[in-house]
């Protein structure tokens, strides 16, 4: 039903945007929607967790939308080599932020985030601790 809706002409960017939100979208889906390049648009599909993990490394590498990358250093599905990417070429404090918050982040990452601000500082060294409990 949402796969038909999203392909509907008669439905407006609005509207697929709202699918692009909804949780039950499916990942097929989504890829069919990056071709509205709107930055609600994007940012839904980057955030959404059914994004595939290699549409989530494509848009790292293809966008400059500042809401977009947040999105994508916020999704635990983004894999961790664009998550390290993402940190390298970023200067906006937010998506430094989110990447220190990210499961996904890898711990050399999160260890170049030990000297930034003291809020990235303090969730990166946070959520390296946690890793570190876990075994990863």
């Amino acid at each position: 039903m949402l796969d038909e809706l999203a392909r509907d002409k008669e439905n407006d960017e609005y509207i697929k945007s709202f699918i692009a939100r909804h949780p039950n979208t499916t990942s097929r889906t989504l890829v069919y929607l990056l071709k509205y390049d709107k930055v609600e648009m994007m940012g839904a599909i980057a955030g959404h967790a059914n994004t595939s993990p290699e549409i989530l490394e494509l848009m790292v590498r293809s966008s400059d939308k500042l809401y977009t990358l947040f999105k994508l250093a916020q999704n635990p599905n983004t894999p961790a080599e664009a998550l390290d990417e993402l940190s390298e070429e970023s200067d906006s404090d937010e998506i430094k932020l989110a990447i220190a918050q990210n499961p996904s982040t890898s711990k050399s990452t999160l260890m170049n985030l030990f000297d930034e601000d003291d809020i990235i500082s303090i969730e990166a060294r946070k959520n390296y601790d946690y890793q570190q409990a876990l075994g990863h």
